[in-house]
């Protein structure tokens, strides 16, 4: 509750009065994708090294001749079970290697997404939602639900 929070908000206000020697894990504009990848991999996940696919560098070569891509800071994509590619090296293992798949701008969110392993992407959803066409239809009874296909 409220009260049993006050401890932590000093703590929390203590430790804001104390410097810091935080930096950012790379520097977004002038690392090369792949080096901001593999610090992303090695400096965070524990992970040893990282490959490509082919059509990842394809699309690696072209981003970095855009000046306005290259600059994008990464988000990688993969499995939520392991620091890693794979989804049955579970926990925190070390030294392993990650294949990049692919990689695509997210424009609207502003950075690249790194796709790790086999993942399945969601759709978006559609600027109007299904369920405006789904309705009861009352002269019937009892009522019938219409607009499901």
């Amino acid at each position: 509750g409220g009260a049993g929070a006050v401890e932590l908000g000093k703590a929390v206000m203590s430790a804001c009065k104390t410097g810091s020697d935080f930096k950012l894990l790379y520097d977004a504009k002038k690392d090369s994708i792949k080096t901001k990848i593999s610090k992303i991999v090695t400096e965070v996940y524990g992970g040893g090294s990282v490959t490509y696919s082919d059509k990842a560098e394809g699309i690696i070569a072209k981003y970095e001749a855009d000046p306005s891509i290259r600059i994008l800071p990464i988000c990688m994509s993969k499995t939520q079970y392991s620091l890693t590619d794979d989804p049955k090296k579970l926990g925190a293992p070390k030294g392993f290697n990650i294949n990049v798949k692919d990689i695509y701008v997210s424009a609207g969110a502003g950075f690249l997404v790194a796709s790790l392993g086999d993942i399945t992407f969601i759709p978006g959803l559609p600027i109007k939602p299904a369920y405006y066409k789904i309705d009861l239809d009352f002269s019937h009874d009892p009522p019938r639900i219409v607009g499901l296909s």
